[in-house]
């Protein structure tokens, strides 16, 4: 066990000059202290200096020498000293364990020391200043020297407990308890209790227990706030958990006004498909169904027949929104997935519309169908003319593909031309099924060799402006049907296998 002894010269002078100084000035056992002792119970105060004033004549001389005991055990806010005279008449961690529980309730620190008589101090309010002023802890206020005869000289959130052992079984038992100076009493009197706690072990020779009693009835009777930066983050803490707990309903709030934002968008678009639906339902409705010529078996004349059958179907007695999704509109609380049904359903509708008129056109009188031949060849038309374009970007004349495209443009566009005199001329049905075998069979090429020109100009690093690369790309059949493009609308209607 390690201590703090005032044996050496240095140590010595030390004391000495300390003695002076604060003899006459603080009286370090005076009854100015804020303090109690006593004896089993009973309070003993000393006027007399606890350091001797005079240095042993040598060395060796132990009179008047004074042993401070240094912190043997620490956990927590418990602090626990004891002398060597003392330290086999009680169980140091026995006591640790026994106010382990008690200590961690309490905010203040406390310095418990045990000493045993005899020694050269004059009781345990002397251990406590010795202690505090030549020990190993932070216990001693900062401002002692200016503040301490008046405020204390245990610092804030301190409390010093001295204990002074009987030289022999059956002694008297000292107690002295210094509380510092932001400690205060949970009511009049609590001091006493401390000072009494052990006295029933003290009495029985059971040291340790009556030790234990001292320390656990000092956290109980007294009362330290709780240290400011402690204090401080506590209330950070809490006003974080607050801004925290505000931010998580204030986000909870957002999303729910977010779900009924989209839930009131939805509805909104559900309403707008529904009516496009029933437009689009009586529109087929209102449209006669287009004759298709038997004889002929080719993709185009499979397509028209396809495009037949659908529109009976969207007309049959389920052709409608489904029953669900038509009483979640009306209930105001449609989901996302009947939305999207909704939406997919309108979008087919608009297209099957679209087809069923082209096949009408198509198959009509040469003045009834111009409109809708004119479409088809002037598209056709269209994707030629970008083709023109890229040709006459600046390396595009070396691509592979060149060549055939060079061909195409030329015969593309005679073949256009007396395919719009067959249009104008054509007699039934038959005749309409093929010309548009033949105009589709002409896109299919066209668009083979627009896809060979793009993927073969990246390929080479051929510099093609990025609109004129949207417009090629958005000409292909991926880039799906758009109503101008009868083409690419009825594209969607081919059977599955009989693509040519």
């Amino acid at each position: 066990m390690t201590r703090t002894s005032l044996k050496k010269p240095l140590r010595r002078a030390v004391l000495v000059a300390c003695t002076v100084a604060l003899a006459g000035t603080i009286g370090l056992a005076a009854p100015s202290l804020p303090a109690h002792g006593a004896t089993q119970g009973t309070a003993t105060q000393s006027a007399e200096p606890v350091y001797p004033s005079a240095s042993p004549s040598s060395e060796e001389e132990d009179e008047g020498t004074i042993l401070i005991p240094s912190v043997t055990s620490q956990e927590g806010k418990m602090y626990l000293a004891v002398t060597d005279t003392a330290i086999d008449d009680v169980d140091s961690q026995k006591i640790m364990d026994a106010v382990r529980e008690a200590v961690d309730g309490q905010n203040a620190k406390i310095l418990l020391g045990v000493d045993k008589k005899p020694n050269n101090l004059k009781g345990a309010s002397q251990l406590v200043r010795g202690m505090l002023m030549f020990g190993d802890s932070d216990a001693m206020s900062d401002d002692w020297l200016e503040n301490g005869k008046t405020k204390g000289y245990v610092g804030e959130g301190w409390i010093a407990v001295g204990v002074m052992l009987p030289e022999s079984p059956g002694g008297e038992v000292e107690v002295f308890v210094d509380p510092g100076r932001n400690v205060k009493e949970t009511e009049t009197g609590s001091k006493d209790k401390i000072l009494d706690a052990g006295t029933q072990h003290f009495e029985a020779g059971d040291y340790t227990a009556g030790v234990s009693a001292v320390a656990i009835s000092t956290t109980e009777n007294l009362r330290a706030p709780l240290d400011k930066k402690i204090a401080l983050g506590i209330v950070f803490g809490v006003l974080l958990l607050i801004a925290a707990v505000l931010a998580f309903f204030g986000l909870r709030q957002k999303r729910r006004n977010a779900v009924h934002a989209a839930a009131k968008k939805r509805l909104k678009q559900a309403e707008g498909w529904d009516a496009l639906i029933q437009q689009d339902l009586n529109a087929l409705c209102r449209t006669p169904a287009t004759a298709v010529d038997a004889r002929v078996s080719n993709r185009s004349t499979r397509t028209l027949k396809e495009i037949q059958v659908q529109r009976e179907t969207a007309l049959g007695a389920n052709g409608s929104v489904a029953a669900g999704i038509q009483d979640a509109i009306v209930e105001g609380k449609i989901s996302e997935k009947q939305a999207q049904q909704l939406a997919g359903q309108a979008e087919h509708l608009a297209l099957l519309r679209r087809a069923v008129e082209l096949a009408r056109g198509l198959n009509g009188t040469a003045g009834n169908s111009v409109k809708s031949w004119n479409q088809i060849i002037e598209q056709h038309r269209g994707g030629l003319q970008l083709l023109v374009q890229m040709m006459d970007r600046e390396g595009a004349a070396r691509l592979q593909v060149a060549p055939q495209i060079r061909t195409a443009i030329v015969t593309h566009t005679d073949a256009l031309d007396q395919m719009h005199q067959r249009a104008r001329g054509k007699a039934g049905p038959g005749e309409s099924a093929q010309l548009l075998e033949d105009l589709w069979e002409l896109r299919d090429e066209l668009d083979s060799l627009i896809d060979l020109a793009l993927s073969q100009a990246k390929a080479a690093q051929v510099k093609v402006d990025a609109k004129l690369v949207e417009q090629l790309l958005d000409f292909l059949p991926r880039a799906g049907a758009k109503a101008n493009d009868p083409i690419s609308v009825l594209r969607v209607f081919a059977p599955v296998g009989g693509q040519k």
